[in-house]
């Protein structure tokens, strides 16, 4: 059986977040989603799961 998990236990857990090398800032992620033209002339939408944060910001929301 598993062990319960207190409440001290929960509020105490680190959150995982990862913050940027050279900003320093942390970095959010969200999904990207790209039109990519397909192979038999029909559009497709690819998505990708992408980190932002003060540098890539203007690249990933235009």
């Amino acid at each position: 059986m598993a062990k319960k998990m207190s409440f001290s236990d929960k509020a105490n857990k680190r959150a995982h977040t990862m913050t940027c090398p050279t900003c320093e800032e942390t970095i959010q992620f969200v999904k990207y989603m790209k039109a990519v033209k397909g192979d038999k002339g029909g559009w497709k939408m690819r998505a990708q799961n992408v980190g932002v944060c003060k540098c890539n910001n203007a690249e990933i929301y235009g």
